[in-house]
């Protein structure tokens, strides 16, 4: 019975050795920048499919660190059920499988952003502001610091900038401007997007950005850029806008960018910190809506675990595309 029990155990051992090796094989070997995906070019292309564009709600670009060996990004587990923040990093070279982030995976957490020197990720969430709290319907924006162990417990920015409504889609200048979008009273719109500007280690009251940026509709998730000489963030009708700084501070015209990249149902821009090239987030159907055949449940089910499922995908162009539309000196 001993030697029996034995011989199960070992069994039991390869197995599991077995399952793990296979499910490693499984993921593919990813070296260099930006997982080793080859480069876009000027038009639209999905990045890492299978990787970090998956079935899943992509709901944020991907946030790549200073030194480009780590990423952050959030998906919805369902449509729009539990939303969670995931990561890869480097080891050797080689970039590992996306896990939960460390700080992430108990609340809705969701929008990942670096700072510029690396140091601190933003992110918004509906986790209670004080531990032991019950979950809160609000969503505000939180921060981790980089420690010689890891991530800092998450702390909330406070009420400086955060309201009693929703704060969403951070965003941060090279000198450490915060930009987002909020849903508080006094707006022009449902939402608007605002700045608080870091100075002396603390964050002003935030500035509406004001009539041209923000109309009676929602702006959101805004992206500036690290010089704030422009800012991109998603309008009313679900597409992409830029505005640029003109040299009286103030905004120009917003200029439609996603007719730009002939694109629909666009959100979530983000620049690479290398500036070579743009992310964004599209929920546009990838192919024929309409099927050549009758589907069985098999094929519905197949279709609705596909990248062509049209919940949201993680795109990625030459950065160019931005240059093209600078307005001319």
């Amino acid at each position: 019975m001993k030697q029996r029990t034995i011989i199960l155990g070992i069994i039991s051992l390869l197995v599991l050795i077995f399952n793990n090796c296979t499910r490693q094989s499984e993921f593919p070997v990813l070296k260099g920048p930006y997982l080793g995906q080859k480069p876009p070019g000027m038009t639209p292309e999905l990045f890492a499919p299978g990787i970090i564009t998956t079935e899943y709600h992509e709901h944020s670009s991907p946030a790549f660190s200073k030194d480009g060996k780590e990423v952050y990004w959030s998906v919805f587990i369902n449509f729009w059920g539990p939303q969670v923040i995931l990561y890869m990093q480097q080891k050797n070279g080689i970039w590992a499988e996306p896990e939960v982030a460390p700080f992430s995976g108990q609340y809705t957490d969701g929008n990942p952003c670096f700072s510029h020197d690396g140091q601190k990720l933003f992110f918004e969430s509906r986790r209670p502001s004080i531990k032991g709290d019950s979950y809160t319907e609000n969503i505000d924006i939180w921060i981790v610091h980089r420690t010689d162990t890891g991530w800092s417990e998450p702390e909330n920015l406070g009420t400086v900038v955060n309201s009693d409504k929703w704060e969403r889609g951070p965003s941060v200048s090279s000198i450490g401007n915060l930009y987002f979008c909020s849903w508080r009273d006094g707006g022009f719109g449902e939402s608007d997007i605002y700045v608080c500007r870091f100075e002396n280690g603390n964050y002003s009251k935030p500035e509406n950005l004001g009539n041209i940026i923000n109309t009676k509709g929602y702006e959101s998730f805004p992206f500036i850029a690290p010089d704030e000489s422009y800012v991109i963030y998603e309008s009313v009708s679900d597409e992409m806008y830029i505005s640029f700084r003109k040299s009286d501070n103030s905004w120009s015209i917003p200029q439609n960018l996603s007719e730009k990249l002939n694109s629909t149902n666009d959100r979530f821009p983000l620049l690479s910190n290398d500036g070579k090239y743009f992310f964004f987030v599209s929920n546009r159907w990838l192919g024929n809506p309409y099927f050549d055949r009758r589907l069985n449940l098999r094929q519905v089910k197949e279709k609705a675990k596909s990248l062509s499922n049209a919940l949201g995908n993680v795109f990625w162009v030459d950065a160019k595309i931005i240059e093209e539309l600078k307005p001319k000196r």
